[in-house]
């Protein structure tokens, strides 16, 4: 029976791992609304009374965002010989979004992007993977630098949860796995592998991401001016967030999204559920209702965001469709 089970679970691994993330992000947005939604006429009166402009503010810091991840990415794929246009990358990260609701964690439409700018541009899919790798770890070390500037604002706890050792490893982690992925010599693995055959076989496979990660040592410049992209890509966030909280009423200043928004967006990157949904609105809710919102509205923020993520990859899930009847008439116009 033991066996019949593990024979089960090999071959349909994905299918079983799939399902559990999708119950466990429904699970929790269901525990969320019937435990914070108690009061449905309260539920009723603060939307009435939101802001539409501000809403609307909000939703438009994703263009923003769409179009510097865009920006960020061709920057990279520049040091790789890589000509594609900031509009045509747009297009790519747009659809990304619409596969973040679909596939694990939050950076789940990372993969999509490796494997159309790897088609685009004719370039391998792990020199391809590789720049992606780059670029989210920009964003990692641009959040922990965010965290620890919340530190020196004042945000050193959560509720009676003090935060400040683990920000400041957080922060020290991303820093040394940023210098391990921009210099793997390094790890002085090259000894390592030359022993055994497997794993001569491995570094075989594995030369060309060693290579495009290397490569980057000689494009400081670009280096910086990507982290500053990413500067401004996660103040786009914070200012979303900070936007569609006051849109509900919400008194928090925009210095305290500077520490809610990167401690939630590490806690969507857990890959135990579709895209981030589930953790990411209770964790929210959690920090919100410490900094002393009441739990209604922050139940309703943290839901308004989620319909934000998910009417932008609704956007995006029609782009991915319409796409190729457009691709095959300017091929058809192209002379």
């Amino acid at each position: 029976m033991k066996n019949k089970i593990i024979s089960f679970y090999r071959k349909n691994k994905r299918v079983i791992l799939l399902t559990l993330r999708v119950v466990i992000s429904v699970s929790l947005i269901a525990y969320l609304i019937k435990t914070q939604l108690k009061d449905f006429q309260s539920v009723i009166e603060i939307l009435k009374s939101s802001n539409i402009i501000l809403l609307l503010l909000s939703l438009s810091t994703h263009i923003f965002g769409v179009w510097i991840t865009a920006f960020r990415w061709r920057t990279l794929l520049t040091t790789q010989k890589v000509s594609l246009s900031t509009a045509t990358l747009s297009v790519t990260v747009l659809i990304g979004l619409f596969f973040n609701n679909l596939l694990p964690t939050s950076i789940g439409g990372d993969v999509f992007r490796t494997y159309d700018a790897s088609k685009k541009a004719g370039i391998p899919l792990s020199t391809s993977a590789s720049v992606i790798v780059v670029e989210r770890l920009s964003g990692v070390v641009s959040a922990a630098t965010y965290l620890i500037a919340a530190l020196f604002l004042g945000f050193t706890a959560i509720g009676n949860q003090p935060m400040i050792v683990p920000i400041i490893i957080f922060f020290v982690i991303s820093l040394i796995i940023a210098f391990i992925i921009i210099n793997p010599s390094v790890l002085k693995l090259g000894r390592l592998f030359n022993r055994f055959a497997f794993l001569r076989r491995l570094r075989e496979k594995l030369s060309n991401t060693y290579k495009t990660l290397s490569s980057f040592k000689g494009y400081k410049v670009v280096l910086v001016k990507v982290l500053i992209y990413s500067f401004l890509l996660q103040f786009s966030v914070i200012l979303s967030y900070w936007l569609a909280a006051r849109a509900l009423g919400i008194d928090l200043d925009l210095t305290a999204f500077i520490f809610i928004v990167p401690v939630v967006a590490i806690i969507a990157m857990i890959p135990i559920s579709i895209g981030g949904i589930g953790p990411r609105e209770n964790s929210l809710v959690f920090i919100m209702v410490a900094m002393g919102v009441a739990n209604t509205k922050a139940a309703l923020c943290s839901l308004l965001i989620l319909f934000i993520f998910i009417l932008v990859g609704i956007v995006g899930g029609i782009v991915y469709m319409v796409r190729p009847y457009f691709e095959k008439r300017f091929k058809k116009i192209a002379p």
